[in-house]
């Protein structure tokens, strides 16, 4: 399997992991709970804030990593067709 059939595949896997209800539930679960832990962290808990919002922005960087992926597959599968149909 060459590259692009390499980036189709686990552009598939990346849809499949991205529309699963279980990943669903666990990335918005885990997000609301984490932000309601930041709002009831008290003023002097500053140390506290800064390891939630670390933490957030750590959760929206693998989601945003799958999206990367899937998003790299629907381009090589755009280019595939482009150089099959000219």
């Amino acid at each position: 399997m060459g590259k692009k059939g390499e980036e189709l595949a686990r552009a598939d896997q990346a849809k499949q992991i991205l529309e699963h209800p279980l990943y669903v539930e666990a990335l918005a679960t885990v997000r609301e709970a984490l932000i309601q832990h930041l709002l009831d962290t008290r003023v002097a808990e500053e140390v506290e804030r800064d390891r939630l919002y670390v933490t957030i922005k750590a959760l929206e960087l693998v989601n945003q990593h799958i999206q990367s992926v899937l998003e790299t597959g629907k381009l090589a599968e755009r280019e595939q067709e482009n150089f099959l149909t000219d």
